[in-house]
């Protein structure tokens, strides 16, 4: 039987040199359960994050594919190459290329005019 319910991992130098403490807490640790592609075969799992990478290290949108309105505010539905989905605000979107084309799609030449309706989405 354990004396604690606390687990020390040995962790890459990249996360010890970030200062991340190596003993956790038995109740915030989960076995990894790989993907069952029979019963899943397009369900592609969350790449881990890579400590490694720079905190401005510039990623690539494949598109928008949604936004929603919250009283004056929009935020975008981002699918991301790595095939991520985030919710990012309009101050992140501007200057996207992604974001011509999601207004192509909906008809309309400004954010202003997108509809404010409950989220509408792209072709997935």
């Amino acid at each position: 039987m354990p004396e604690t319910s606390n687990y020390v991992l040995e962790l890459p130098t990249e996360l010890a040199s970030r200062g991340i403490h190596p003993r956790f807490h038995v109740s915030k640790l989960w076995p990894h359960v790989a993907n069952d592609d029979t019963l899943f075969p397009n369900r592609r799992l969350a790449d881990p994050y890579d400590w490694g990478v720079p905190d401005d290290a510039e990623w690539i949108v494949d598109e928008i594919i949604g936004h929603e309105w919250n009283g004056s505010r929009i935020r975008f539905q981002i699918k991301w190459n790595l095939g991520d989905t985030t919710w990012e605000p309009r101050s992140h979107c501007d200057e996207l290329e992604a974001l011509d084309r999601y207004l192509e799609y909906h008809g309309v030449s400004s954010i202003d005019a997108l509809p404010r309706k409950a989220i509408s989405g792209k072709r997935r």
